[in-house]
């Protein structure tokens, strides 16, 4: 009975006040800021910088919202309109360390997401990355949140198996913020919240999965805003996110 109701404390914990009441601390945290066009401040404790990578002419832009739906003044535009046919504006954010972009010893508990905003009807034959670390795939770990046709969902491997949890089948609105978060809360335990970034609530109940899944070392860099940047591959290929990211984090403990 202890252990259930210890798993169910940090639940209601995590689903009230997020990463920090949870016993996470922030490794990365991009609050729309760009120092230059080809540089995303880091808001967090341990300055992990990011690089803007492009092809095509994508571009990342740093924007002002004056509405009230914005978590912050600042977002982060990413390249508009879905592209079948090559060549295709493309650009990711490869955050500086991923090393410290993963579960502490890949099995402790860490969370990640970002408030999403889509600006255009998104095309039902291409994936949407928001935020990875890793390749799908047999023998790769992974952790993923996407909006695949404006459906969100989070992913988790350590190579063998996966858990992949969407929001309930809910599809995101275009031009209205979500605020979208994956956790490991244990090790066996997934969720998936979707929230209003003004009020806090709950757009649609969470998503809890449970599940045996070992220690998750992605390879390579983490990247926001698509898998890959390839001068010779259509959104097929990539997995460009079209739209406005704000407050994308990744915590830990």
């Amino acid at each position: 009975m202890a252990r259930f109701l210890s798993v169910a404390v940090a639940l209601a914990l995590t689903l009230v006040a997020g990463p920090a009441a949870a016993g996470l601390d922030d490794e990365v945290r991009y609050d729309g800021a760009m120092p230059s066009p080809v540089s995303v401040a880091d808001s967090g404790p341990y300055a992990r910088h990011g690089t803007v990578l492009s092809a095509n002419g994508g571009r990342v832009l740093s924007l002002f919202d004056a509405s009230s739906g914005g978590s912050g003044d600042l977002f982060l535009r990413f390249p508009a309109g879905h592209c079948a046919a090559v060549p295709c504006p493309q650009a990711v954010v490869r955050p500086a360390d991923s090393a410290a972009l993963m579960p502490k010893g890949g099995t402790g508990r860490f969370s990640f997401g970002a408030d999403v905003r889509l600006t255009a009807e998104p095309s039902p034959d291409a994936g949407m990355n928001v935020w990875q670390f890793g390749l799908a795939g047999a023998g790769q770990s992974q952790w993923k949140l996407q909006v695949d046709g404006g459906r969100p969902s989070c992913r988790w491997s350590d190579g063998t198996r996966v858990v992949l949890l969407p929001a309930r089948a809910y599809r995101m609105a275009v031009g209205r913020w979500h605020r979208v978060r994956c956790a490991r809360l244990s090790s066996v335990l997934f969720q998936i919240r979707v929230l209003d970034p003004v009020t806090g609530d709950a757009i649609v109940p969470p998503a809890q999965a449970v599940a045996t899944v070992g220690a998750i070392r992605p390879d390579g860099s983490a990247v926001i805003g698509g898998k890959r940047v390839r001068a010779d591959q259509a959104d097929a290929q990539t997995d460009q996110f079209h739209g406005d990211l704000d407050e994308v984090y990744f915590a830990r403990r």
